[in-house]
């Protein structure tokens, strides 16, 4: 093989995966937990169960919860001193024992809110690991050539936090549980250096704060930014035929149906886009769908009307999906009428 041949074989795959990279687009959602809905309009927030060694370790996690679903706000939220202006010690005591429905019970008779969020801290710590380092220092004779002219010592040292929380969202109506974290939301940040950017207690509190941010993101709407691929998640078709999709980009202008295939994550479940159609380089809507996304439609197809769109248009020629997520387009798919 000549060294072109051998070059061009090299490039090639490589510009094939840089247009594959390419591909993917970040579009801002809001991720809707399975069980949310606009009834649910405020929660009390308890302090949470503390397993740990480490002392006020639930209070900590409980009112990071707190303020995060408070600036949310998906909720009214009542936190933990909210409870303490409401209630006496001994019924306090009661709201924050170990026991999940004898607090519910409790809470019943001095808040309003419909349901509680309570939860378990089973992991609080800081730790450091020191190691001594000998590093050799090289040099180089008169001659160029190198050689081991001493050592270096220092001390290598990792500061570590880690953060593990159990959580359960129960509806105070009837003690029934509406969310529970199927495994403990769970953050580990370290930092390491001679000497680290950061000591262990800052590592602790920023474990702590990725997981209250977990946990709010599990129990309220939270605007989030994913990636797409664009060629797969829009696509323009025929007809869906043994449950396959017969993609096509060309259509006549005698066709009455074509479809917008649609093919977004589960993350994108109940959100709203909408699916415009516009000659290729031109600004006129000449159809429109807005959607609400399901997760259970996979890959759906949006049934549009090449004849209609050609006579609107023009007649034959280019045109272009286009994809909103907000004001603004976030993906397009160019097609052809003839």
């Amino acid at each position: 093989m000549s060294s072109k041949k051998r070059l061009l074989t090299i490039v090639l795959p490589c510009l094939a995966a840089g247009l594959l990279a390419g591909c993917d687009k970040k579009i801002t959602i809001t991720q809707v937990p399975t069980f949310y809905t606009p009834q649910l309009k405020s929660i009390v927030v308890v302090p949470f169960r503390n397993h740990t060694n480490y002392k006020g370790a639930g209070n900590i996690v409980a009112d990071q919860v707190a303020a995060g679903l408070m600036a949310n706000g998906a909720y009214a939220v009542q936190n933990r001193n909210d409870l303490k202006s409401l209630m006496d010690q001994n019924d306090l005591n009661i709201a924050l024992g170990a026991d999940p429905a004898a607090a519910a019970n409790q809470l019943k008779k001095f808040t309003r809110a419909q349901a509680m969020l309570t939860g378990t801290v089973t992991t609080y710590a800081g730790t450091t690991n020191r190691q001594p380092k000998r590093d050799p220092v090289y040099s180089y004779d008169k001659k160029g050539r190198q050689y081991i002219s001493g050592y270096r010592s220092y001390v290598h040292t990792r500061n570590e936090g880690n953060v593990a929380v159990t959580m359960e969202l129960i509806r105070l109506s009837d003690n029934a549980t509406i969310y529970a974290t199927p495994e403990p939301a769970w953050a580990r940040v370290w930092a390491e250096g001679s000497p680290p950017k950061k000591d262990p207690h800052a590592c602790l509190s920023e474990s702590a704060g990725i997981v209250a941010r977990d946990i709010v993101s599990r129990v309220a709407p939270t605007r989030r930014q994913i990636k797409i691929n664009e060629d797969k998640a829009l696509r323009t078709a025929t007809e869906l035929y043994d449950n396959e999709w017969t993609y096509e980009d060309t259509f006549r202008t005698t066709d009455e149906k074509m479809f917008v295939v649609v093919a977004l994550p589960p993350s994108c479940d109940r959100n709203r886009f909408r699916i415009t159609i516009v000659r290729k380089g031109e600004r006129r809507d000449l159809a429109v769908q807005d959607i609400q996304w399901s997760k259970k439609h996979a890959g759906f197809g949006y049934r549009f009307n090449p004849k209609d769109i050609a006579a609107k248009g023009g007649g034959p020629g280019k045109y272009e999906v286009k994809f909103y997520s907000g004001p603004k387009p976030v993906m397009r798919q160019d097609f052809r009428i003839r």
